[in-house]
């Protein structure tokens, strides 16, 4: 019993300090606030072609920050397909990968018969700006280039209640 408490109580100093770890880390990151101008980046999709992220206002964007591994992101990213598909008069879906390899993306993508543009952020610059910690990050741009809506982890229903209410608007 002494032997339970103690891993309990080991468990749970580790999980705070990890806590406390992440919300510095975080802190010392740019945050993207409601109502302002997203970094602007450029990228490469997977076919090598050029994305500047302002080529797209005038549409609503969603920019998805995921991991191959990553079991949340591989669901959203699934459930994309259909939003895209349903929305794709309004919608322009990035999906930037964070500092994986062309190859192991490339299976992914594959894999999964994503219908959008999927972006290489290796060198981490574009998650960066963002100040992504946590996988996967949404992040939603109304068709004035304002960022509207950000959500972290498998949050499908409401993103797509935003990107109804960005529709008609």
């Amino acid at each position: 019993m002494v032997r339970l408490i103690f891993i309990v109580f080991l468990s749970a100093s580790i999980l705070s300090l990890c806590s406390c770890d992440m919300q510095s880390i975080k802190r010392d990151l740019p945050q993207v606030k409601i109502g302002s101008a997203p970094p602007e980046f450029y990228s490469y999709t997977l076919e090598g072609e050029e994305v500047k992220l302002h080529n797209y206002y005038g549409k609503i964007v969603m920019l998805v920050f995921w991991k191959t591994w990553c079991e949340a992101c591989k669901q959203e990213l699934q459930e994309m397909t259909y939003v895209q598909e349903k929305y794709r008069k309004y919608l322009t879906i990035l999906a930037i990968n964070m500092g994986e390899s062309k190859d192991a993306v490339r299976f992914f993508k594959r894999r999964l018969r994503l219908n959008f543009p999927v972006l290489m952020d290796q060198d981490l610059i574009i998650s960066t700006s963002y100040g992504i910690v946590v996988w996967p990050t949404t992040i939603l741009i109304n068709k004035e280039g304002l960022v509207h809506w950000t959500g972290v982890g498998l949050e499908t229903g409401k993103i797509k209640k935003e990107i109804e209410i960005l529709s008609k608007s």
